[in-house]
Parts: structure tokens; sequence; C-alpha cells
């Protein structure tokens, strides 16, 4: 069976391939993102240092790294390219930038042209990191929950393992806009969420809540980093159908998230029962909301 590190390396070619294969075992399986920049060297990130590798992409590594990633569709991942980015097989993100293609409104990206880097983050699952947390919070039965922390912290890892527990457990309806959550490959998920979970991909957030509670009678709904006036007002009707709400904001701490307009009110709504505090020094803390 293929690792994901596996899938990673079935994308590059000539001496990106060469260079990363001549790695040991241990610094391979440590990998944590691959950068592809065109005619300039190599690199891996590991934790949070990055390592330069004796090795330069060339315009047609760049390409069919770019290639292989999207399939060799690029009108069936026309969405997924204006975007940027795009889950290839075995749950890993793979990330792109060039030129852009802007659309008539000079705000939004049609398409991308002449790619000139590629980002290939590996996937990774940390399953049982939310063990203690779903103990702590919902042992007690299905409420909502808040996590809070600052990017990079953990909040879609967390909410993953989250999805994990309760949706073997309750029907879930998972909105995941970005693909960050499930890795879902055409029509399954790389990534375990749930038994009972059922996976919306690409939905903007507040179409995908609202379309969930209409078609599919969760019994909680976890969508990843809200903050739209309009992902406010799906949850806030999605609460009132009786469906709990579990879900993930940038925020320094709770006290910093709970100013935020649209988490003021689903707080005030009694929306949540915990927040989730994450941060780089310590373990995530759980604080009951009275």
């Amino acid at each position: 069976m293929k690792t994901r590190i596996n899938y990673a390396l079935s994308l590059l070619s000539g001496e990106p391939l060469r260079a990363i294969e001549a790695l040991d075992k241990n610094t391979l399986e440590s990998i944590d993102e691959i950068r592809l920049r065109a005619g300039r060297p190599v690199s891996v990130s590991i934790g949070r240092e990055d390592v330069i590798l004796n090795a330069n992409a060339s315009i047609e590594d760049i390409e069919h790294a770019f290639k292989a990633a999207f399939s060799y569709s690029m009108h069936s991942y026309s969405k997924e390219l204006a975007m940027g980015c795009v889950t290839s097989r075995g749950g890993n993100r793979v990330g792109v930038c060039g030129t852009a293609a802007v659309g008539a409104d000079k705000r939004s990206v049609e398409s991308l042209k002449y790619i000139s880097s590629v980002n290939i983050r590996i996937a990774r699952e940390l399953i049982g990191c939310a063990d203690e947390i779903v103990k702590t919070c919902f042992g007690g039965g299905l409420c909502g929950a808040i996590i809070v922390g600052p990017p990079s912290s953990g909040k879609t890892t967390v909410l993953r393992d989250i999805s994990r527990r309760l949706g073997n457990r309750y029907k879930i309806s998972l909105i995941d806009e970005l693909n960050e959550i499930s890795a879902t490959y055409c029509n399954a998920a790389q990534n375990d969420v749930g038994r009972l979970t059922d996976v919306f991909v690409g939905y903007p957030k507040s179409f995908g809540i609202s379309t969930a509670v209409r078609v599919m009678s969760p019994r909680a709904i976890i969508a990843d980093e809200i903050g739209s006036e309009e992902d406010g007002a799906a949850l806030f009707s999605a609460l009132h159908s009786g469906v709990k709400l579990i879900t993930a904001v940038h925020g320094e701490s709770f006290e910093d998230a709970a100013k935020k307009p649209v988490v003021k009110r689903l707080i005030e709504n009694g929306a949540f029962s915990w927040a989730i505090e994450l941060d780089f020094e310590r373990k995530p803390r759980a604080i009951k909301i009275d």
C-alpha cells in the first residue's frame, strides 16, 4: 500500500525526484511540504525548518507536478485551479502559484497560467489527538463547541479527529469547503472522518450548511474557519433547526474570538457549550461556556 509520501513522490520527476528519493527513510517520512520553484533549489519543510536540497526544479519539473496533481485535466478542475490548490490522490494538498487571469470584476481569479511554484503538502492524520477533548466536552452527549487558535495551531487537525470520533456515533454533516479536513479525492475521503459522516466538499460554507440541514438531517454540523456574516447566518439558522454546531475560528484566545460579531451572536444564542483553546505552547484547554 502506498504511503502519502509515496503519493507525493509520484508527482515528481527529474532532479527533484532523485534528490528526495536520496533522503534517508526517517527524513523522508518526516517531510511536511515539498516545494518546487522554477529555476531554483528544491526545498522541503520538516516542522518549522526549511531544508534546501542540492537540486533545482526546471520548468518541465513544475509542469509535470502541476499536471499530475490535476490529473492531466485542467478543465475538470477549473475551480480548484482558480483557487490555486487541489487535493491529489492519497489526500495530499497541492498548491500552485503563477500568473493570474483576473475576472471582469477585477477581484476574482478565473484561472492561472505560467505556473512558477508548486507546494505539495503531505496530509497528516493525528488519530487520537482529540481523545481528551471528546471525553471532556462530549462525554455527556452531543453539544456545540468552538475551537479557537492562531493560524497553524492545529484547529483543522483537531476538528478532523473530532469528526472521526463523533461521526462513528452520530449523523454528522462535514462542511469541507477547502477539502482540508476530509481530503476527498473523487468521491472518497482519504482521511477517516467517521462512518456516519456525510461530507460536503467545495460548497461555499454558508450554502453547504443550509444544504446539509435541508437534505441530510444531521445531528451536528462541523465546519472550519467561520468568519463571514453569511457563515454566521447559516449557522444561526441551523442552530434553530435543532442542529448542534462544532466549528473553528482564528483567535489568540476564546476571549479574543468572542469579540467577533459572528461568534458573539452565536454565543449569546447558546450555540456553544464548550470552547477549546489551542496554542503552540501547551495542551488544548477546554472552557465551559455558561
